[in-house]
Order: C-alpha cells, then sequence, then structure tokens
C-alpha cells in the first residue's frame, strides 16, 4: 500500500481568491485577483506577464514594476536577452507545462552566466519563480513571480503550492488572455534550437559551435568539459579560437552577437 504524500498546504483565504478571481476574468480587475491567488500560495514582490510566440519578442500583458524597473525588466528584455532566458528556452524546448522555480530550469553556472551579468543582475532580483501556461504549438504565457534582492530565495514548497492549483491559473489564464490558432498555414516559428544550431555556421567548427552555445546558456568550463565529455584545456582553446574566428574579445560581445543572430538580426 502506498501513501500519498500531501502537498504543502495553501493560505486559509485562497477559495475566496480564486472566487474573485472567477468574477474578474475578461476586465481590467484579473491581474490583480491573480496576484492574489497566487500570493495566497508563496510570497513575492512583483509580478509580470509576458505572452511569447515563437522566436518572436515577448508582447507584455501586465507588470506591477516602477519604470525604471519596467524599462530594463520589459523594454531591455525584449530586446534580445529574452532569448537566453531560462524559463524562455524551456518552453522552447517543450517542458511541461506548470511553475518552476529559476534554478530548476537554469544551467548549474546560471550565476557566472553572460545572461545573468548583461541582464539578471540589473533588474536586481533574488530569485525568480515562471508559472508557464502554453497557449498552443509555438504560444506560451510566462507569469514571472520575482523576490526582489537580499530577500530569501524560493523553495520547493513555493512552486509544490502552486502547482497544486495550476490547472485552475492555466485555464484563467489563457481565458484572459489566450489567442486562437491564427498561425497562417504552413507557417512555423524558427525553433530556438535549430537557430542556435545556426550560430557561427560557416565560421566555427562544430565543436567550436558546441562550446559557445555552453557558455551563452551559462555552462562553466567545468560543466563544459564534462557535458562534451573533453578536458577544461580544450573547452578554453575551442572558446579562444572561436572568439578569434568571431572577431570578438569577452562573453559580453558573445551575448550580443548570439542575441542578434538568434532574433534573426544577424
Amino acid at each position: 500500500m502506498t501513501t500519498e504524500i500531501p502537498h504543502p498546504p495553501l493560505a486559509d483565504g485562497w477559495v475566496t481568491a480564486l472566487a474573485a478571481m472567477a468574477e474578474t476574468l475578461g476586465t481590467d480587475r484579473f491581474p490583480g485577483a491573480l496576484r492574489q491567488i497566487l500570493s495566497q500560495c508563496c510570497s513575492f514582490d512583483s509580478m509580470v506577464i509576458s505572452r511569447y510566440e515563437g522566436a518572436l519578442p515577448p508582447a507584455s500583458l501586465y507588470q506591477d514594476l516602477d519604470e525604471l524597473q519596467a524599462a530594463i525588466t520589459v523594454e531591455f528584455y525584449a530586446s534580445g536577452p529574452y532569448l537566453l532566458d531560462p524559463l524562455y528556452q524551456a518552453c522552447r524546448n517543450g517542458c511541461t507545462p506548470a511553475a518552476y522555480r529559476l534554478m530548476d530550469l537554469a544551467p548549474e553556472a546560471f550565476f557566472r552566466s553572460e545572461y545573468y551579468r548583461a541582464f539578471y543582475r540589473k533588474i536586481s532580483i533574488s530569485d525568480e519563480i515562471g508559472v508557464l501556461v502554453q497557449d498552443g504549438a509555438e504560444r506560451w504565457i510566462i507569469v514571472s513571480l520575482a523576490r526582489f534582492a537580499r530577500r530569501q530565495r524560493f523553495e520547493a514548497a513555493d512552486t509544490a503550492r502552486l502547482n497544486t492549483v495550476f490547472q485552475v491559473i492555466s485555464a484563467a489564464v489563457r481565458r484572459q488572455w489566450g489567442q486562437a490558432e491564427t498561425a497562417a498555414q504552413g507557417f512555423q516559428q524558427p525553433d530556438w534550437e535549430d537557430r542556435m544550431q545556426t550560430f557561427g555556421t560557416g565560421v566555427l567548427s562544430p565543436r567550436e559551435r558546441e562550446v559557445v552555445q555552453l557558455v551563452l546558456q551559462g555552462h562553466s568550463t567545468p560543466s563544459a568539459a564534462a557535458y562534451l565529455g573533453i578536458a577544461e584545456g580544450t573547452v578554453k582553446v575551442h572558446r579562444h579560437h572561436a572568439y578569434s574566428k568571431l572577431g570578438i574579445a569577452s562573453q559580453a560581445e558573445l551575448f550580443s552577437m548570439a542575441t542578434r543572430h538568434l532574433a534573426g538580426a544577424g
């Protein structure tokens, strides 16, 4: 006989919050009601909701940030960094719709990646949960819940509570912001992985492309070496040769070049 492991309990007010959310569907009061019910599952400081369609820049659906935070978190993010966001990559790579902590999806060297240095550190948050809602073959809506700097990171119990009510949240989010299947017949957005595979084609060797892709995803030299089954020194040599061939001298320049390529501008 097996014993079912219970989910962490929800706050007492979640039923009331759920009813309020249902009542506000289709109105401009829905984001506030959604925020209220999500706060019954875990505490957070900000909520940003974006729609993603293929490799196109995300469309902002809601955010509760001040003007400066919004300029970085929404506008700068949509200019290219989103393409290297672990939450976005998880969607593009076909993950199961659910709530995830960022660190459940990010490479082990995320905090040393150029994405972290060039974008994530600028938004001054300590941690993030993404509620990943699928709205079609190529469309996702991500509800990003963040805690500001110096606050404790999210725990597994936080995503467990969110996933307890995920089906209800997902249905409400799709009803509020979802779109009908309107893609033209035969049209297909380029897949992130397919586009990434073409970065450096004709310039870099296959192994050099593998190394720079791992670097962009946040892998350290040791983890890239372990992933590829080669020595750390060999990884460094391939990275040096790749930078030389691409005409760049730093990871920041690699990040800039890669995001332009992924966005279709290069």
